[in-house]
């Protein structure tokens, strides 16, 4: 565990997404996504959170056992959880949590549906369907739901989704994020046409939902966007704020000249410089491909200098910034601004969401209402 270094979690700046997303979908309601740990924010404090503050009804995880963390600790959360790949419905060991808990499977695959179709036991449990427009990952496709129409219509389905390949690049006419929406319309279509009731639908995920595509039906599942980062990074039009702030601190400092060796490897400085170690690394975000990154310290810009040593970091900086950084400066890798930690995710060649949810249990997250 960390102690000063930390994740100061901003749950006001939360509220302001969701009220924001909101104003993009106003036709719907929100199934915000809190798999991977909430985006690395924290599994259990934003669910209850939104349940408690937002009266959200449906939370959506990526497996059934993030279902099962959040009503092992929050047993009489309000809530219904949507399991949208790992269900676990094959293994009659965990099958059962689905018939007694709130916790619905997205049935992804002829198997799953199967089970949930035939087994008595499961006639009280929601359809969710998710359905494969073009992403070919998880779902059933047109033919394979016309196939199970008959026993779709004497059940029912409660809520009919499908997921875009490509919906975080600017929408065009005529591109596959519209060629998925209109396959999903001609399985809603057909599915009515052959007597299947149909409740609820959601089609929007965060780049959708940016674009205002597709949040006219039932639901939209915003996931990145709730906790800051835009879907959408060209052009950037999210205003959300990134609801963390990742702090650490200066373990110490010193210089050297031109062609001392640094750290781990064969890494030898190009020129003279003033070096600030920083106490985090591999388990605290900063993954190998972190090196090269530029961070600001005391309006000073440094480049993170030579590999991430395990669990310490070296910045560079010129010699001229001796006395103007210290040990025990306080360090902000990012902040409430969406553009720094997208900037972070553009020097180290990955997303924002790969760098949220890099960061592990040893960095404690502390949570701001104001």
């Amino acid at each position: 565990m960390r102690h000063s270094s930390y994740l100061e979690i901003n749950l006001n700046l939360l509220s302001e997404n969701f009220a924001k997303i909101q104003s993009l979908a106003p036709k719907a309601k929100l199934l915000p996504m809190i798999k991977a740990d909430a985006y690395g924010n924290g599994l259990i404090p934003i669910s209850r959170y939104l349940v408690e503050e937002h009266k959200v009804e449906k939370l959506g995880c990526a497996s059934l056992g993030e279902a099962l963390r959040v009503f092992e600790e929050c047993p009489h959360l309000p809530t219904e959880m949507l399991v949208f790949s790992d269900t676990e419905l094959q293994n009659p060991k965990y099958r059962e949590a689905y018939l007694n808990l709130n916790i619905t499977p997205v049935i992804h695959q002829r198997s799953d549906l199967d089970i949930v179709l035939n087994n008595p036991e499961f006639y009280k449990v929601p359809l969710v369907i998710k359905t494969n427009t073009g992403m070919n990952r998880l779902g059933l496709n047109l033919n394979e739901l016309v196939e199970y129409a008959p026993k779709l219509k004497n059940r029912g389905i409660k809520h009919l989704l499908t997921h875009f390949a490509l919906s975080y690049f600017p929408l065009k006419e005529g591109d596959k994020t519209h060629r998925q929406m209109d396959e999903f319309l001609k399985i809603r279509r057909t599915l009515s046409d052959l007597g299947v009731s149909i409740e609820e639908t959601s089609v929007s995920n965060s780049g959708a939902i940016e674009q205002r595509f597709g949040v006219s039906e039932t639901y939209v599942r915003p996931g990145l966007m709730l906790y800051g980062p835009p879907a959408v990074t060209d052009p950037h039009t999210w205003n959300g704020h990134q609801i963390s702030r990742f702090v650490t601190k200066i373990l110490k400092t010193f210089t050297a000249k031109k062609g001392t060796p640094i750290g781990y490897g064969i890494n030898v400085l190009p020129k003279d410089a003033f070096l600030a170690i920083i106490p985090i690394g591999y388990a605290d975000g900063l993954v190998t491909f972190a090196s090269g990154l530029e961070l600001n310290i005391n309006g000073h810009r440094g480049q993170l200098f030579a590999r991430i040593n395990m669990d310490m970091a070296f910045i560079m900086f010129d010699p001229s910034v001796e006395g103007k950084i210290k040990a025990e400066d306080v360090v902000e890798i990012w902040n409430h601004d969406n553009k720094v930690i997208t900037d972070i995710a553009n020097q180290m060649k990955t997303i924002p969401y790969q760098v949220m949810v890099a960061i592990s249990s040893r960095i404690p997250r502390i949570y701001k209402v104001k």
